[in-house]
């Protein structure tokens, strides 16, 4: 893998921070992290001390673990039938 950053996908979590998840490197080592990063007083974005960063070899048990919180939560009307989709 590359030393490029790859954003996966971000979203906003609240006025001041956004989660994005991300494909990196750490220590020459490829990392998924899925981290929330908020708006500095310079206007750049930078990350926050909050998140998950894991070697991508985990990345199949996070992925199955998050679709079985995102089924129970479903299941149990946790959420909106829509953000399900």
């Amino acid at each position: 893998m590359s030393a490029a950053l790859i954003i996966v996908a971000e979203w906003p979590k609240n006025e001041r921070e956004t989660v994005r998840v991300a494909l990196d490197e750490f220590n020459g080592h490829p990392v998924v992290n899925a981290r929330l990063w908020f708006r500095a007083d310079d206007g750049s974005m930078r990350p926050g001390k909050a998140g998950l960063a894991i070697g991508v070899r985990h990345l199949p048990a996070l992925a199955k673990a998050l679709n079985q919180a995102l089924a129970i939560a479903t299941a149990q009307g946790l959420l909106p039938e829509e953000a399900s989709r």
